[in-house]
């Protein structure tokens, strides 16, 4: 494996090892067959569970397939239009912002909960939100991969005329307006049928299964700069926890 900077040693081990495979599978034929786990950890110095690992980002980019009694077979040299976010400390939780472009359809001012359960219980010093809708793609392809809700408190509603066209993320646009910094993320992920007014942006039937998640994002000091709930296409999305047992 290649040496490693200081941003590659905060990567998982399994994540830089599906990326140098990435670098290998870019130059052999599609139809081919990857040496065993055994060859390849024996070739990059890791575990065979490292290798598995790696492998199941593969194949969720759809670059390769397992065939039984075969091996596992390249489909193709470059990742799929899939993005694979990763749950593992709050940089890699935000990135999908950076690697997906959201699409601005309606902002509005609503009063109270403005009928969305997420927001029940959370103080709100004006009693009103900033609502967002529209929807997101990935950078390299056209076709929306999420439909996506934020709630913005109204002591920052000021940001709405800056909402227009595509961005990156809403609260981004809130840090730099207002000199703050996102500090605390907390997610909840949950199995739904697709509803009906979502349905027609993602170019799926309604009460289709997808995965919607919620998001709320804080200040240091606890205090709440958005909440987001998104619904992501299945075959778009998809979302990867690890954990590691602190020494």
């Amino acid at each position: 494996m290649p040496a490693m900077t200081d941003s590659d040693k905060k990567t998982p081990l399994y994540r830089r090892v599906a990326q140098d495979l990435m670098g290998d599978i870019a130059t052999m034929p599609v139809g081919s067959i990857l040496p065993t786990e055994v060859e390849l950890a024996a070739r990059l110095g890791v575990s065979r569970a490292t290798i598995r690992d790696a492998m199941e980002i593969l194949v969720e980019h759809r670059m390769v397939e397992r065939v039984k009694r075969l091996g596992t077979r390249i489909l193709r040299n470059t990742p799929g239009h899939r993005y694979v976010q990763h749950m593992d400390g709050l940089a890699h939780a935000l990135e999908f912002a950076g690697q997906s472009l959201m699409r601005i359809d309606d902002t509005a001012i609503v009063e109270g909960s403005g009928g969305e359960p997420g927001l029940a219980a959370l103080p709100n010093a004006t009693g009103q939100w900033l609502r967002v809708t529209g929807t997101r793609r990935l950078v390299d392809d056209d076709a929306p991969s999420t439909w996506t809700r934020v709630f913005v408190p109204g002591r920052y509603q000021g940001i709405a005329p800056l909402l227009h066209g595509e961005l990156d993320s809403v609260y981004a646009v809130i840090e730099r307006v207002y000199s703050l910094k996102v500090a605390r993320l907390r997610h909840r992920v949950t199995a739904v049928a697709l509803p009906g007014y979502a349905s027609g942006a993602l170019g799926l039937p309604a009460g289709a299964p997808v995965l919607q998640v919620s998001a709320w994002l804080h200040e240091a000091d606890g205090a709440l700069v958005e909440y987001v709930r998104s619904l992501h296409h299945p075959e778009k999305v998809s979302i990867d926890f690890s954990a590691a047992q602190s020494s």
